[in-house]
């Protein structure tokens, strides 16, 4: 009987559990609420009363057991789904968490930029309380040097030589450059990305940028852009003939090291460690073999 290997994106069950246990609240800075100033719940309606240079927000947060259970309860649903869709089978799963506080993000060895843009005040309160949690209860294993993104390829690979059936679970788009089934961990509706499908993701990533993560494409490439230039069925070749013109226009004499930066920032690793194969100079620098 062939067993199905999940794996969870323990970022985002993190971030969601906790978020779900805290409301946020609206004031004014120079009349706060335990000085009996007004108080709104969504920031939209506090910026018609406050300036944004004096709104601060609070958090109204449910007991770190709610938390919990919201991550329990993610995973548990999920798991569900899947023994829906594979009845009878053998279900086994760990849970990806970017980083152990060890080692460096490689990312941020790249671009020091990476990621530099999002703020720790847009983090749950409880995270590391729920991080530990997957940890200790759901097979949670935190990545060292890379993200919990790098792992989900690797793993595939380890389940697909196992005779095991891999599904990605997560909402994070930037895992659609992985073939094979994914799950979406909010909708519980599943999905099957093609071999070209992938591959043409990280293309047309390479276009658009990634905003979430503070990398820079092209300017003005949005994802229907890039759909466009970049249409179903393109080889490798002719997408990277594509990028690489954008990029000589966007960029000039410095598109090429652009162009490389990007390419090791969006590629997701399928061993680890691993390196992008489609950088455009062969003496890319390896990256630290000790990643683990």
């Amino acid at each position: 009987m062939k067993k199905v290997a999940a794996f969870f994106d323990g970022d985002v069950v993190a971030y969601r559990a906790g978020f779900a246990a805290e409301k946020r609240y609206y004031f004014d800075s120079r009349n706060p609420p335990e000085s009996g100033g007004r108080t709104w719940d969504y920031k939209k309606e506090a910026l018609k009363h406050v300036g944004e240079q004096h709104l601060e927000f609070g958090r109204n947060l449910e007991p770190i057991e709610n938390a919990l259970q919201n991550a329990k309860s993610l995973i548990q649903n999920c798991l569900n789904s899947i023994g829906d869709r594979y009845p009878g089978q053998e279900i086994e799963y760990t849970t990806f968490i970017s980083g152990n506080k060890k080692k460096k993000n490689f990312r941020k060895e790249i671009d020091p930029q990476y990621k530099a843009h999002r703020k720790k005040e847009h983090r749950p309160t409880y995270l590391e309380e729920i991080l530990q949690y997957l940890v200790d209860n759901h097979n949670g294993f935190r990545t060292e040097g890379c993200e919990a993104d790098d792992f989900f390829g690797h793993a595939q690979s380890d389940a697909r030589k196992g005779k095991k059936e891999p599904i990605v679970v997560s909402v994070d788009k930037d895992l659609k450059q992985l073939w094979g089934d994914h799950l979406n961990l909010v909708t519980r509706k599943f999905e099957k990305v093609r071999k070209d499908q992938a591959r043409l993701f990280f293309w047309r990533q390479m276009l658009q940028g990634d905003t979430a993560d503070n990398i820079r494409g092209i300017d003005g490439i949005g994802e229907a852009k890039s759909k466009r230039y970049l249409p179903d069925g393109i080889s490798d070749e002719k997408a990277e003939e594509v990028v690489s013109t954008f990029y000589k226009k966007e960029y000039e004499e410095e598109w090429k090291e652009v162009y490389n930066r990007n390419a090791q920032l969006l590629w997701i690793w399928r061993t680890i460690p691993d390196q992008c194969p489609h950088t455009l100079e062969e003496d890319e620098k390896v990256l630290d073999s000790t990643v683990q």
